[in-house]
């Protein structure tokens, strides 16, 4: 099930994540269990967590590789540390949608909510540098677990930064 489509006012909000480089298809493998590693971590340097886990893609280079955080938000900006990056997620106007559905269709929900926000006029956040788009924000947000919302579907959050 999706919500309808809709554009929302977020404030920044500072993370702590592992930047990888892969392609749509290793996403399932090699991110998620990035997420308890980013929780040791900022639990480690006594940082406080500030919300749910989240997937932000934020660069698509020719081949279908794309670059992407598995990051947790936290209450401060801690100083990054090896292969932990650290900062804010950029507050302003995102398309958003959530989906309650399996994490195998995440991938056409987020093609719905671009879908919409394009036929609304909207731009996404970010530029084209020769093949690459860089400096997006795309977000998935992940509220709830399978199991954790009646439908026993994950409960996902999909934000684009529009500009």
């Amino acid at each position: 099930m999706l919500t309808e489509p809709k554009i929302v006012e977020r404030a920044d909000q500072p993370y702590a994540a592992i930047l990888l480089t892969l392609t749509q298809p290793e996403i399932s493998e090699q991110a998620p269990p990035l997420i308890d590693d980013v929780i040791a971590w900022v639990k480690s340097k006594g940082g406080e967590l500030a919300g749910p886990p989240y997937f932000n893609y934020v660069s698509f280079f020719p081949g279908g590789r794309m670059e992407m955080q598995a990051g947790m938000p936290t209450t401060t900006v801690l100083p990054a540390d090896g292969r932990f990056t650290t900062g804010a997620i950029p507050g302003g106007k995102y398309a958003s949608i959530t989906a309650t559905v399996p994490y195998h269709e995440l991938h056409d929900a987020n093609m719905k909510l671009d879908e919409w926000a394009r036929a609304q006029g909207y731009e996404f956040a970010g530029k084209v540098e020769g093949d690459n788009f860089v400096g997006a924000t795309r977000l998935e947000i992940y509220h709830k677990d399978p199991g954790e919302d009646p439908s026993g579907h994950p409960v996902t959050e999909i934000a684009f930064r529009v500009k």
